[in-house]
């Protein structure tokens, strides 16, 4: 034997192989209860799958409000005054797409916009025109008229 101080970590001469440590195997489930009956005696119901709710039926009832919006509108180019009834219905058909009565929102919003464009023009000629009689009057009328006036 030898002298030499033995490693208490690793000693060579220990006949013992050192003990391995294994974890215990997993405690075994407990067993379940079988739900044999709800609490309070109350039915037991199955869950329900889900589904989507029904759209919203849009109806057209008040769809003709629309359409008479974008024609009277259109009218308005020849006659002129119907373009403020397309304003009208145009708006009422708007509201009635807000409330569901009708599903044309895109033929009303034309008649509107078609009724106003229609209208300003209208208005803008009516100025014009007013403007025209009265730059004609005041170069023919008075002492002095312009020449092409007389002719």
């Amino acid at each position: 034997m030898s002298d030499a101080p033995r490693d208490p970590v690793n000693p060579a001469d220990q006949a013992e192989p050192m003990p391995s440590y294994q974890t215990a195997p997993p405690p075994a489930p407990a067993p379940q209860a079988p739900y044999a009956q709800a609490p309070y005696g109350q039915p037991q119901y199955a869950a329900q799958p889900y589904t989507q709710p029904p759209a919203p039926a849009g109806t057209t009832d008040k769809n003709w409000m629309g359409i008479t919006s974008l024609i009277l509108s259109l009218a308005g180019l020849f006659t002129g005054i119907t373009a403020i009834a397309g304003i009208v219905f145009g708006h009422l058909s708007l509201s009635a797409v807000k409330r569901g009565e009708a599903d044309n929102r895109g033929v009303g919003l034309a008649g509107l916009i078609t009724g106003y464009v229609i209208t300003a023009l209208g208005i803008i000629g009516l100025i014009l025109f007013v403007m025209a009689i009265g730059w004609v009057g005041v170069e023919c009328g008075g002492s002095d008229p312009a020449a092409w006036c007389e002719s």
